[in-house]
C-alpha cells in the first residue's frame, strides 16, 4: 500500500480516482499546525516560532501515522505554494519516525497525467518555500499582535486589526474616498450637432470647451439653419490584441464583475474547480501556459471557429516568481465541464478567456469625420465611429464594441442637422474601488500575493472598516481614524513602496537568496522599531 496525503477531501476524492488500487489517499483538512491562537507564539528576540497542533488535528494525524507505518511509500501532495509546502513540512516531521520513504509530489492541475508525473518526479521538501511561509506567518503575527491592541486602546474599540497587507489596502480605499470628498465638480460646455442619415443617428462636436453657456451663444447663432458638409473622412485599421489568460488577480477582478460575486466567493469557487480537476491551480501571478496545452486549445479554435481565428502562444512578463512551474489559470480539458451552475459559469469564463488569449487579434476600423457648416469653414466639427472588420478573439470572449457606428458617409455629403445645441458636461471624481479594482491596484503596486487578495478584502469588511455600497467599497468613520493613526505612528507599515519591498524580500527567501530570520528581523526592526528593541 502507498499513502498519498493532500489537504482537502474533495482533492483526495479526485486523486483517488486516478491512483486506483494499492493506494490510500487521505486529507489533512488544511494546516495541521499553526502559531497558538491566544498568545504571540514567537520569541521577539530570536523570532523563533512556536507551532502547536490545531484543534482535532493530533487525533487525525494518529490515523495517518498508522497508515504511514505500513505504507511502502508516502507522498505529500499538498498545494504547490508556500502554504502547501509548510503543510508538507510538518507532515514529514510527524511521519519521519513511522516511515523514511517520504516524498513531495508537486502538481499544478489535478489530472491523471499530472498526478502520475508528480509521483514519478517526486523529490524532497523545498525548505526555501517553507522558510518563506515561516517569514510571512511570523511577520503577520508580530504585526497583528503588537499593533492591534494599540488600536483597541486608542479608539476604545475591540475587534480592530492591523495587517501587513490589510492596512495599506485600507489606506488605498481611504485615500480614494478623500479624493472624492475633496473633489469639486466643475461644469463645462460643448456645441453639439445631431444628424440623421439613412435611418442612423450620429453626433458631431465642436472641440472648443466653454466655461459658460453664454460663451458658446455667439457660435450657436452663426449655426442657425446651417447645412453641413462632410469635409474629410479618415479611416484607419487598428488591431485589438487578445487579452492575457487569467492569473489570480485578473480572475478575481473579472469574475467578481461578471458574476456579481465577492472576490472571496470567486476564489472559493475557483479552488473547488481546481480540486475537482477542472482548472489549474488558482493562486498564481503567472500568465505562462503549457505549450502542449496551448497547441491543443488552438486546434480547438481552428476546429470550432476556423483557421483565421487561431492566434499564437505569447510570452508575458509576470511576477517575480512567475518564471517557475506555475501556469496561468486555464482549463485542464475542454471536454469535461462542471454541472453546478455557478461553477459552470466561472469555468466557462476561464475557458473562454483562455481560448481568447490564443486567438487572433480583432480588426477595428476607426473612422474620423470632419464637418463644417457650408457658410463658415472655420467652424470645424468632428465625429468618430468604429466598425468591426474582423471579430477575432472578441467572438470567443464576447467582448462588445465600445465605439459607436457611423452611417455611410462620403466627402462632399450635405447634411441637415436634426438639432444644434449646447451640451453640458461635468468633471467627475475618481470612482470608489470595487473589490475587483482594489485587487488589481494591490497587484499593480506589488502589495500582497495571489494567496492574500481575497482574504484581505474579506477582513476589511469583517472588521467594519468598509461597507459595500452599490458594488463599491466605502470606508467607515473608524477606517479614516485608523489609517491616520497608523500613517503617523507606523509610516513604514503604511508605505506602499516598503510593503511591496517586503514581498520582494519574501520572494528572495523563496528563491534561497536570503535567510528567513535575517529578513524577518530586518522588516520587524523597520516596522516596529520600538518593540524590536525590547
Amino acid at each position: 500500500m502507498k499513502l498519498f496525503i493532500v489537504e482537502s477531501p474533495t482533492k483526495a476524492k479526485s486523486i483517488s480516482k486516478y491512483l486506483g488500487e494499492g493506494w490510500v489517499v487521505k486529507a489533512t483538512l488544511g494546516h495541521i499546525k499553526d502559531l497558538p491562537e491566544r498568545s504571540l507564539g514567537v520569541d521577539p528576540k530570536t523570532l523563533e516560532p512556536k507551532y502547536v497542533w490545531l484543534k482535532g488535528k493530533k487525533k487525525l494525524m494518529e490515523n495517518i501515522k498508522k497508515l504511514a507505518r505500513n505504507a511502502q511509500k508516502v507522498y505529500l501532495g499538498t498545494d504547490p505554494d508556500r502554504e502547501g509546502e509548510a503543510i508538507a513540512y510538518f507532515l514529514k516531521q510527524e511521519l519521519s519516525n513511522m516511515n523514511s520513504r517520504i516524498y513531495r509530489a508537486m502538481f499544478y492541475e489535478i489530472t491523471k497525467s499530472s498526478v502520475l508525473k508528480a509521483i514519478q518526479t517526486a523529490k524532497d521538501i523545498d525548505l526555501n518555500l517553507v522558510h518563506a511561509q515561516f517569514a510571512r506567518r511570523v511577520l503577520d503575527r508580530l504585526i497583528g499582535y503588537k499593533l492591534s491592541p494599540l488600536l483597541w486602546k486608542e479608539f476604545m474599540t475591540k475587534g480592530l486589526s492591523v495587517g501587513r497587507v490589510q492596512s495599506p489596502a485600507l489606506r488605498l480605499i481611504v485615500e480614494r474616498e478623500r479624493q472624492i470628498q475633496s473633489f469639486k465638480k466643475k461644469k463645462y460646455y460643448y456645441i453639439k450637432v445631431d444628424f440623421l442619415k439613412d435611418g442612423m443617428s450620429f453626433s458631431a462636436v465642436f472641440p472648443q470647451r466653454f466655461e459658460k453657456p453664454s460663451n458658446a451663444e455667439p457660435y450657436l447663432k452663426k449655426l442657425k439653419d446651417a447645412l453641413f458638409v462632410v469635409k474629410a473622412i479618415k479611416k484607419e485599421k487598428s488591431p485589438s490584441e487578445p487579452p492575457k489568460p487569467f492569473n489570480t488577480a485578473s480572475l478575481q477582478s473579472e469574475g467578481s464583475k461578471r458574476l456579481n460575486l465577492s472576490v472571496n466567493e470567486i476564489q472559493k469557487i475557483a479552488q473547488k474547480l481546481y480540486e475537482e480537476g477542472y482548472i489549474t491551480y488558482p493562486r498564481t501571478d503567472s500568465y505562462r501556459m503549457n505549450q502542449e496545452k496551448a497547441q491543443e486549445f488552438m486546434a480547438f479554435i481552428e476546429d470550432n471557429y476556423g483557421k483565421e481565428y487561431v492566434g499564437r502562444l505569447r510570452n508575458f512578463r509576470g511576477g517575480k516568481l512567475s518564471q517557475s512551474a506555475h501556469e496561468c489559470i486555464r482549463p485542464t480539458s475542454l471536454r469535461k465541464k462542471p454541472k453546478e451552475d455557478i461553477q459552470l459559469k466561472l469555468y466557462l469564463l476561464i475557458s473562454s478567456r483562455t481560448l481568447a488569449s490564443l486567438s487572433s487579434p480583432a480588426v477595428i476600423e476607426k473612422i474620423h469625420v470632419s464637418l463644417n457648416p457650408i457658410n463658415d469653414e472655420t467652424l470645424e466639427f468632428f465625429a468618430e465611429g468604429e466598425n468591426l472588420l474582423f471579430e477575432g478573439w472578441m467572438r470567443i470572449y464576447g467582448k462588445e464594441m465600445e465605439g459607436k457606428k457611423l452611417p455611410e458617409l462620403a466627402q462632399g455629403d450635405i447634411l441637415k442637422p436634426k438639432r444644434i445645441y449646447i451640451e453640458e458636461k461635468e468633471t467627475q471624481p475618481p470612482p470608489r474601488y470595487t473589490e475587483g479594482s482594489l485587487v488589481k491596484a494591490l497587484e499593480r503596486l506589488g502589495i500582497g500575493r495571489p494567496s492574500t487578495y481575497a482574504t484581505v478584502v474579506k477582513t476589511l469588511k469583517q472588521r467594519g472598516y468598509v461597507v459595500t455600497e452599490k458594488g463599491h467599497l466605502k470606508p467607515t468613520e473608524i477606517a479614516f481614524k485608523v489609517v491616520d493613526y497608523l500613517v503617523e505612528k507606523f509610516p513604514s507599515l503604511m508605505d506602499y513602496g516598503f510593503t511591496a519591498s517586503m514581498e520582494d524580500m519574501l520572494d528572495e527567501v523563496e528563491e534561497g537568496r536570503k535567510d528567513w530570520k535575517h529578513i524577518t528581523k530586518e522588516i520587524y526592526r523597520e516596522l516596529l522599531h520600538e518593540y524590536a528593541q525590547e
